[in-house]
């Protein structure tokens, strides 16, 4: 019995584009391996077309911002001063409370 590579997610390889579904090409073993490792082929008997399935799918990676949108208008910070109410807006340094060190350089002088 001959098997066949199959994709399950669109796969570039060699400069092409393979969608799910088509035949991979099985010129590189350690390609072939890696694919079936990470879930992104499977191999296929060419006579009865069962796929086999993965046997533990790895969950997917969940991603966090690190900074706020950019906001938009609502009531969700009180305003401080000048500043609008933005929702989902990092209040300003005064409003967190950070405290702004001098600086290290000199002033410029006036010349």
């Amino acid at each position: 019995m001959a098997k066949r590579l199959i994709a399950q997610v669109a796969i570039l390889h060699g400069n092409k584009q393979y969608q799910p579904g088509e035949e991979l090409p099985k010129t590189d073993p350690a390609y072939a391996s890696a694919w079936v490792e990470a879930g992104s082929a499977v191999w296929e008997d060419e006579s009865d077309g069962a796929e086999e399935k993965p046997t533990k799918k790895k969950p997917a990676a969940k991603a966090r911002p690190k900074t706020a949108p950019a906001g938009a208008t609502g009531i969700a910070q009180p305003a401080t001063g000048a500043e609008a109410d933005l929702a989902g807006k990092v209040p300003s340094k005064k409003a967190r409370g950070i405290i702004e060190e001098p600086s290290k350089r000199p002033p410029k002088s006036p010349a």
